[in-house]
């Protein structure tokens, strides 16, 4: 397990390449929901992304000048209806994993359209909306992320668009959060 630091340094230099590179991306998964919520512990970093059929060659090199040595699984994940791409980058000895969401359905298209741009250690970070962090989390449906939805719903100062999440909920036949 990699420290929260390093996390961080790791998250500040993929941000950088990414923009550097002109990638459609934005932050989501528990990084995302540390910005949006509240602080909690994560160990990877997790991206929705627009990319065009990609295979290990273009997904390892997305990284090559973040890490030592990058690992992309051979293929996507397919999660629930979701695409993703698991890559293990080394660096210093210590590995960190990037899961890479890719934009495939009219959901994941338009969350990655609404995304919002934050300084984070004066980047341009692209991150996920709170509605958008909201169905991901009901559409993975894991332990963590229902742990976090009902954080979320107890959390009554957040302005969520909630009329947004029941529409997406009903399109993608979700229970009702």
């Amino acid at each position: 397990m990699v420290s929260e630091p390093f996390l961080i340094t790791v998250l500040a230099d993929v941000i950088r390449s990414l923009n550097d590179q002109g990638a459609d991306y934005a932050l989501a998964g528990g990084l995302a929901y540390g910005a949006l919520v509240e602080p909690r512990a994560t160990t990877d970093v997790d991206l929705l992304i627009l990319l065009d059929q990609p295979g290990p060659e273009e997904i390892a090199a997305l990284f090559s000048s973040v890490f030592d040595s990058v690992v992309p699984h051979p293929g996507p994940m397919d999660f629930k209806g979701l695409s993703i791409w698991r890559v293990v980058g080394i660096r210093g000895g210590k590995e960190v994993i990037v899961e890479l969401l890719l934009a495939q359905s009219d959901f994941l298209r338009q969350a990655l359209a609404r995304k919002r741009i934050v300084d984070f250690l004066g980047l341009a970070l692209p991150i996920i909306t709170l509605e958008d962090l909201v169905i991901l989390k009901a559409m993975a449906g894991r332990l963590q992320d229902l742990a976090d939805l009902e954080k979320i719903k107890q959390r009554s100062e957040l302005r969520i668009n909630w009329d947004y999440v029941k529409a997406w909920q009903t399109k993608l036949g979700l229970q009702p959060i």
